[in-house]
């Protein structure tokens, strides 16, 4: 049979004892790699937070001497985190930077040598081929068989719904909250030009524009073990070890399009500058979400395999430092399979059920309250009362593709690998117009536009993300296999990672 001209020798009988011994002694490996993770460091402020950290200093400005009691300071810290409070974009967008983060898929557990094993104890392989790397196939490894292994994978990302993460393109306004008594209806749309009071004082018209850019690297190392409870049932786990590090600036210019373009009212020092930046770097290391896995064939024929599966996904890393999700999540998998000769194709659907929440940090308030006096701001603003959603969303999976015996030692393969995120927020640069802003001339006063402001297309819209994997198994001798792959994405939905290669072994007993 193709590809195992070097595995007959070791196809040998085998009692239920030794098979869970293996089992144990992969287990206690796996164990001995995960004591060498280096302890993860608390000192910094948590990653989840870092975007959204960066967009709440870049609102603050100093406070400003009473033109009427000089002794007396008027604060304006506040006024554009209120407006912040109510448009909540930037908070959005670090939620979803967070939860898509740390939803990268691993490389499938699944063995690359499948067996079946009878009564007597006798070893035949049951497949041409060592299988694809990122979906599942049919067919199991085996009664009393153990498969045990690794794999490595670095991920940069280069966009986010299409704008490049460097391009300090991803712009954000944040409006002045109509503070002060003297103000009125400003921007309510009315046919009766005299019911427009606007902004009054004139530096509620000032707006703050935010640009930011980033850099953000992950690199995951995943341990994983199968274990043939019978020729149709698998179980397995896999422990990940991530280690996020993300650099983020975030440029803004205050637009005096009211205050003037001398005012001292809105800056960043007593200076009076109208423009700074802010930035902010972090890492963390640690333990990701642990998966258990099982998965039942119950249909086999010399050309086709049925099965399906069941990946339980454990909140077991830390969701404040991107390490995890914070949810449990259960996938159903059907997996279709079938071998014709050399080539075998592949298809897997499912659905994920999510029960959790993404950290608080992505998107609470967390500026000193003492610094904004909220309690006596007009406009209202309650700290970490934003309404947003923090619920991990579930998923449709669906993953298409084959793999090829090339020689007996050579396995390659292409995947089309699916996921759809249910009811999340989608993001586009839109042209938006911000009325009632310059004050000059009789009402209604002439608006400001914003080109290309990035801004929440839909609250609950649907992300489908597609990757492209390409790659193969190599049989480096007796059941030992290197894997070599590469994912890349097929779209611009959502995070996008750059080309990202995922190196790994595994071994079966």
């Amino acid at each position: 049979m193709v590809g195992f001209a070097h595995i007959s020798d070791h196809c040998i009988a085998r009692s239920g004892g030794a098979g869970r011994r293996h089992f144990v002694t992969a287990a206690t490996i796996a164990m001995l790699l995960l004591m060498l993770v280096p302890s993860q460091a608390h000192a910094q402020k948590p990653l989840a937070g870092l975007v959204k950290r960066l967009f709440d200093v870049s609102t603050v400005n100093v406070p400003t001497p009473n033109p009427v009691n000089p002794s007396v300071n008027i604060p304006h810290q506040p006024h554009f985190i209120i407006g912040e409070n109510v448009k909540l974009t930037t908070r959005e967008m670090n939620l979803a930077l967070a939860s898509q983060l740390a939803a990268f898929p691993l490389a499938s557990s699944s063995g690359g040598f499948t067996f079946s094993v009878n009564e007597r104890g006798e070893v035949a392989p049951t497949s041409t081929n060592f299988g694809p790397s990122f979906a599942e196939r049919g067919v199991t490894i085996g009664r009393k068989q153990v498969n045990f292994g690794f794999t490595f994978q670095a991920t940069s990302y280069s966009s986010f719904e299409g704008i490049d993460l460097d391009s300090n393109q991803l712009t954000f306004i944040r409006e002045h909250n109509d503070c002060c008594p003297a103000g009125g209806n400003a921007g309510v749309a009315t046919s009766d030009p005299s019911a427009v009071t606007g902004f009054n004082p004139a530096f509620e018209r000032d707006l703050l524009r935010s640009n930011l850019r980033a850099s953000i690297d992950t690199k995951t190392t995943a341990f994983f073990a199968n274990y043939g409870v019978s020729n149709r049932l698998d179980v397995g786990i896999a422990i990940p070890i991530v280690s996020v590090q993300m650099d983020a600036t975030v440029d803004s210019e205050i637009s005096r399009t009211g205050s003037g373009a001398t005012s001292l009212t809105h800056s960043f020092d007593v200076s009076g500058a109208s423009t700074a930046s802010f930035s902010e770097s972090g890492s963390a290391t640690g333990f990701g979400d642990v998966l258990l896995r099982a998965k039942y064939n119950f249909l086999r024929t010399s050309t086709s395999a049925l099965a399906a599966a069941l990946d339980l996904r454990l909140p077991t890393g830390n969701e404040d430092e991107l390490l995890g999700t914070g949810a449990t999540q259960a996938k159903l998998l059907f997996v279709a399979s079938g071998e014709y000769g050399r080539f075998s194709p592949h298809v897997n659907l499912g659905y994920t059920f999510s029960n959790g929440e993404t950290s608080k940090e992505a998107t609470s308030f967390d500026l000193d309250p003492t610094l904004f006096a909220l309690n006596t701001v007009p406009g209202g603003f309650v700290a970490n009362d934003n309404k947003i959603d923090l619920s991990v969303p579930d998923e449709v999976n669906y993953t298409l593709g084959f793999s090829v015996a090339a020689t007996s030692k050579v396995t390659v393969g292409f995947d089309m690998y699916g996921r759809t995120f249910q009811d999340v927020a989608r993001f586009a640069p839109e042209n938006n117009v911000y009325p009632n802003r310059d004050g000059s001339g009789p009402l209604p006063v002439p608006s400001v536009p914003v080109n290309n402001e990035f801004s929440v297309e839909s609250r609950n819209g649907n992300l489908n993300v597609v990757l492209g994997v390409v790659g193969g198994k190599i049989n480096l001798g007796g059941r030992f296999l290197l894997n070599v792959t590469v994912l890349f994405q097929m779209n611009d939905a959502g995070l996008k990672p750059k080309p990202t290669p995922v190196i790994g072994f595994d071994y079966v007993f």
